[in-house]
């Protein structure tokens, strides 16, 4: 596997999605990036660090202030190329109440060894499930982690515009007749990309998800994809199980959050 090349080719996807729909500042450590439409989406209105900037990364913290600074954004948030470079700057950023967060990108060729759920039945979003049905999971799903609705809202309609301008298509699986659980699919240069995975808690532990993937990886080699790739947190069970299905890690991907103050 060229480890590199595949944590590149991640890289890639992820800065084309966070791009779009946003106005995009190009500076000499990377990039700023807005979209004063969604002020509570952290990957809408941030910076991109390409390399460090030679006076450190106050300089991306300074800009970060000038550019926001009378606006709805009250977070501050970074994602770096080099999660080397990231982790070196952990520390300083700790200083300015700065959270690190990381996820690992995985990658696998061709379609799993699974056994998949038999009840399953997917259904692509506009060809027989509908973009509510969709959001039905989708939203009960982000208010178990923790978000508002306002920020979920808010999230969700960025969504749904920038899957729109790069053309990723969107699945709603069904069990029991109903909606159980959801998965995003993004091809292009010859991969995939899975996003969005994610299960209604009364459907776990039914191989919903085991099958989601399984069917992903299907569907990607017909779209003629070598590699499927993921992201998922560095740590906890999501990682364990894209293993179990024959994902490996690829690289790692670094960001920190200042979240906005309490009131």
């Amino acid at each position: 596997m060229d480890l590199p090349g595949l944590l590149r080719t991640t890289l890639a996807f992820e800065r084309t999605w966070v791009e779009a729909g946003c106005s995009v500042q190009r500076r000499p450590y990377g990039a700023l990036l807005r979209n004063d439409r969604y002020p509570l989406v952290f990957m809408a209105n941030m910076a991109w660090v390409e390399r460090l900037p030679a006076d450190g990364i106050g300089e991306v913290l300074e800009d970060l202030d000038r550019a926001f600074s009378g606006s709805a954004v009250r977070h501050r948030y970074l994602v770096f190329d080099d999660a080397r470079a990231a982790f070196d700057q952990q520390e300083a950023l700790a200083r300015f109440d700065f959270q690190p967060d990381a996820v690992v990108a995985m990658a696998r060729l061709g379609i799993p060894a699974c056994i998949p759920n038999p009840d399953l039945e997917l259904r692509r979003v506009g060809e027989g499930a509908t973009a509510s049905e969709y959001r039905d999971v989708w939203l009960p799903i982000h208010e178990e982690m923790g978000w508002t609705p306002e920020e979920a809202r808010q999230v969700y309609a960025l969504d749904r515009e920038r899957a729109e301008v790069v053309g990723r298509t969107s699945y709603v699986a069904f069990l029991e007749g109903e909606p159980a659980g959801i998965f995003a699919l993004w091809a292009r240069s010859g991969s995939a990309l899975i996003e969005d995975v994610a299960t209604l808690p009364r459907f776990r532990n039914k191989g919903v998800g085991r099958t989601m993937i399984f069917e992903a990886c299907k569907l990607a080699v017909n779209e003629g994809c070598q590699w499927t790739l993921l992201m998922t947190p560095l740590l906890g069970s999501p990682k364990i199980m894209y293993q179990t299905l024959g994902f490996q890690p690829v690289g790692e991907v670094r960001s920190f959050l200042r979240p906005p103050a309490e009131p």
